[in-house]
């Protein structure tokens, strides 16, 4: 559980944190078309290091599969 002092503390950096998002915004903003660029090149360089797609992820395997049987398994229940 938080401390009241430390909830302010926190409550002022994000404060602080968001005023300064907001003044780079308004100065460093990229055009749409080099936004686009940058991420088609990290795309890029991920399929130049990993291969593409990308290598699938045990976990998120894992969390998908009781996903589908939980799924599979409230249809069934939800039919009779």
């Amino acid at each position: 559980m938080m401390v009241p002092d430390e909830l302010r503390a926190w409550i002022l950096a994000r404060r602080v944190a968001e005023a300064r998002e907001r003044r780079e915004w308004m100065t460093v903003r990229e055009p749409p078309a080099d936004a686009i660029r940058l991420s088609l090149s990290l795309i890029v360089l991920a399929a130049r290091l990993q291969g593409w797609p990308p290598p699938e992820d045990p976990v998120t395997r894992r969390e998908d599969e009781m996903m589908y049987e939980r799924w599979r398994r409230l249809r069934a229940r939800m039919t009779r």
